[in-house]
């Protein structure tokens, strides 16, 4: 277990509190006392956090999500207190008891008054065989009805986290995974209990158009008009839905070198930078490059240079915010 305290009263402690999460986000001081208490726990494929805050802001921005590369699902649980939290432009002011899903791979804000709260790191590969793609959950809220099953096993796992027995420690992001399935089956079934935000609730169109670029991602000729012929709509319809991409082209691009970046991080992948790209779908070098360049800040090879140095310095041993980014670096 990491554990980390900021006094509530005398000291600040808010730089050591900023290297700390700096891992996975901005972070600021907001207008109230700040203070943190933070206990951090690893578990298979699974980061448990329990967290006492004040006086925060969390922020994820395009950029920084583009640099960092995170690629799992976080869920806050408000125990009690003030927290607003979710996409920009559709957060959401969490009751006790209710649960956000947030997709680290997309934007996203947490400001915190005062709370407790859980929240919980699971990796891509274990939730979507189980609830579905992580876009269309990101910004969803569950309502205290329907969390309570998840909220009642992440408290226990809480209280008997330093002595549960390896099995369970194998066992416990199955575990979340599954009620997390329940909980938004019974969200779904409960119309009047369902809390959901909008960018968690979009077109079906949209959601079809990207699932068809995944896996036509690496044809190199596809485009606005494929897209649109692939899932029986028009041009100007799809330019709609994709308007704040600023449009399908620049989405397809994005993937491509997102796929690219992953590939780049990928512990054991050989083949050059270039060789990679063309993999990807890109039928130019020099723009693969600019285009990579633009969207996380250094050329390919750099990064992948910047990535593998990291992933050699990374131990259980030294300061916590390094034992810290190793665990959240398992989960991708």
């Amino acid at each position: 277990m990491l554990a980390f305290t900021a006094p509530r009263e005398g000291g600040d402690g808010f730089d050591a509190y900023h290297r700390l999460y700096s891992v996975g986000a901005d972070v600021e001081r907001t207008d109230g006392p700040f203070h943190a208490r933070v206990h951090i726990r690893r578990f298979q494929r699974m980061v448990l956090y329990e967290r006492d805050l004040g006086g925060l802001l969390h922020r994820r921005d395009p950029r920084r999500v583009g640099r960092d590369g995170f690629d799992h699902l976080v869920l806050h649980l408000l125990l009690d207190g003030d927290l607003a939290a979710g996409p920009p432009g559709a957060e959401h002011r969490l009751r006790p008891g209710e649960i956000m899903l947030v997709n680290t791979a997309q934007p996203h804000w947490t400001r915190v008054g005062r709370a407790r709260l859980l929240s919980v790191a699971l990796a891509r590969e274990i939730v979507e065989p189980a609830v579905g793609a992580l876009d269309a959950l990101h910004g969803a809220v569950l309502p205290g009805a329907a969390a309570g099953l998840l909220r009642d096993f992440l408290l226990s796992l809480v209280r008997r986290a330093d002595n549960l027995p390896d099995v369970a420690v194998e066992g416990a992001a199955d575990t979340a995974t599954e009620l997390l399935g329940l909980g938004l089956k019974a969200a779904t079934a409960a119309p009047v209990a369902r809390r959901v935000s909008a960018a968690a609730a979009r077109p079906l169109r949209r959601t079809r158009a990207e699932a068809y670029v995944d896996t036509h991602l690496l044809d190199p000729r596809l485009d606005a008009a494929t897209v649109a012929a692939g899932i029986g709509t028009s041009r100007s319809r799809l330019y709609e839905d994709f308007a704040d991409e600023g449009g399908v082209a620049r989405y397809v691009q994005r993937r491509r070198l997102e796929r690219l970046r992953d590939a780049l991080r990928r512990p054991g992948e050989t083949r050059s930078a270039s060789t990679l790209a063309f993999a990807c779908g890109f039928i130019d070098e020099s723009h693969s490059n600019r285009a990579f360049r633009a969207a996380f800040g250094v050329p390919p090879g750099r990064y992948r240079s910047i990535v593998h140095r990291a992933r050699l310095d990374r131990s259980d041993h030294g300061p916590i915010e390094s034992v810290f980014e190793r665990w959240i670096s398992e989960l991708y």
